[in-house]
């Protein structure tokens, strides 16, 4: 109750000062990267910014991949924090989110194969030729699947997390759209309004905080509205050829391990375990997190520090 009553003052009092919320998040986010050592840095390419946040004090390199409609910033800035006296951490934002230019949308079926360009390029920019290990979350752990199979002399573990790699049809997609009220996944996800926004948070949160209306505004019109028209093409690129990701069995020469959250509402656990199978993964390498949904390392940010330390440092 303690903590409900302070988030209405808070929100109360940002209401009246007319501060953007969303902004100070944004802000807050990458000032912590930056008191990390983080520094942003942007890498020109024939089709515009390559983005990422990167710092190089000499330790363990680890490639941490966001999901749809996140950063790297905004989606890694506490792990990398918690991560920082083991491991140098590079937290690109993918294509056609945040500062990175947006997904050529004339190479139909290909916005996988671009997003693992767009990582190597940014890779090969900042002289990492050691094989690294890298973490995927959601939209994320399908680029990091392809990435590893396409460059396994890269990739030295992979992690995926509550990852959109295979076995997630947009029939299984679209039913867990309308469970919550909403027509179809593209619906919520185009996120064109509030309403669609708490549908996402629902789904993907497992104890949705107490959001008011003005607040879910402004992450909607600031985190939201401007990116929205390219990463949706991303998921319609996916859609329209989901034959080739559904079915989808990945040639891995390395260690993989799956997260899940527990509670994951948007990818559901079903999902993951048929990853498993299809892979033929050994049991061990099934990880869930207890109390969490879609977005682990956010609601639980220490628990999802301590099982990832255990996963990176197996032989």
């Amino acid at each position: 109750m303690l903590q409900l009553n302070l988030l209405r003052g808070l929100c109360a009092a940002l209401l009246l000062s007319g501060c953007n919320v969303a902004r100070m998040h944004v802000k807050h986010c990458e000032n912590q990267l930056e008191r990390a050592g983080y520094r942003a840095t942007s890498i020109s390419g024939a089709e515009g910014t390559h983005f990422t946040w990167y710092r190089d004090t000499g330790k363990e390199k680890l490639l941490l991949l966001h999901g749809y409609s996140g950063t790297g910033a905004l989606q890694w800035h506490r792990t990398a924090h918690l991560l920082r006296d083991r491991y140098d951490c590079i937290l690109p934002d993918l294509l056609s989110h945040g500062q990175s230019a947006a997904w050529d949308t004339t190479r139909l079926g290909q916005s996988m194969a671009d997003q693992v360009a767009h990582v190597t390029l940014i890779l090969d920019s900042l002289h990492i030729t050691d094989a690294i290990g890298v973490v995927g979350n959601s939209y994320g752990g399908g680029v990091a699947a392809q990435l590893a199979e396409s460059h396994p002399e890269r990739i030295q573990r992979v992690v995926i997390y509550d990852g959109l790699v295979s076995d997630y049809s947009k029939a299984i997609a679209d039913s867990i759209a309308r469970s919550v009220g909403s027509t179809d996944m593209l619906a919520i996800m185009r996120t064109a309004d509030v309403k669609d926004l708490r549908r996402a948070i629902r789904l993907a949160i497992y104890r949705n905080p107490p959001l008011p209306g003005f607040l879910l505004k402004n992450i909607q019109k600031e985190l939201m509205e401007p990116f929205r028209p390219a990463q949706i093409t991303l998921l319609r690129d996916l859609m329209a050829h989901e034959d080739r990701f559904v079915e989808k069995r990945f040639s891995w020469p390395m260690p993989v391990d799956l997260i899940w959250g527990e509670h994951d509402e948007l990818l559901p656990n079903t999902s993951g375990h048929a990853i498993m199978r299809r892979h033929e993964l050994p049991d061990d390498r099934w990880h869930t997190i207890p109390r969490t949904g879609h977005v682990a390392n956010l609601e639980r940010p220490k628990a999802f520090d301590r099982l990832l330390r255990e996963i990176l440092l197996r032989p």
